[in-house]
């Protein structure tokens, strides 16, 4: 394992609870964090060596996230996201808080609305098979492009706008 901070190349040191800062417009700082990484094998856990479920944390602040400043801080938004997307947004790991500290098990979320067995799903965590009702209602998984991270973040803390739904 690396030494805090690194620049991940590939998701082989990535652990659930790490965290990177995410410079914005504004000179503060967004907070992104590794939910999951692919272990096992589960076809709606969409994975290779370069990707991992990634989250924008509830946090903004005018210098990078700490441990000790993401503490009790939950889960807005995840998408599945390749490594560069922590290259570009902001480069570095800068440190790991683990999640069962705040109780953060990731969203719940159905795996597509139709063709097949819709799963419902919390973070990378399978639960059930999907009712009716939550297939046509609950967020899909979202694969996240490269930005995706710091858009979800300018858009919340400097612009003060709801996520899109």
């Amino acid at each position: 394992m690396p030494e805090y901070p690194f620049e991940p190349k590939s998701n082989a040191y990535l652990l659930p609870g790490q965290f990177w800062g995410v410079p914005l417009s504004d000179r503060g700082w967004a907070c992104g964090r590794v939910l999951a990484v692919k272990t096992q094998s589960d076809a709606h856990f969409p994975g290779n060596s370069r990707t991992f479920l990634a989250a924008l944390m509830c946090w903004h602040g005018d210098e990078p996230p700490t441990t000790e400043a993401i503490a009790g801080r939950q889960v807005l938004a995840q998408g599945w996201a390749h490594v560069k997307s922590i290259q570009m947004n902001g480069q570095m790991i800068l440190g790991c808080r683990d999640l069962g500290l705040d109780g953060i098990r990731g969203l719940r979320e159905v795996t597509h609305r139709g063709g097949g067995t819709v799963m419902v799903y919390e973070g990378a965590t399978p639960l059930r098979p999907a009712t009716r009702e939550e297939a046509a209602t609950m967020p899909v998984f979202s694969t996240w492009g490269l930005r995706v991270i710091s858009v979800l973040a300018e858009r919340l803390f400097v612009e003060h706008l709801p996520l899109a739904q």
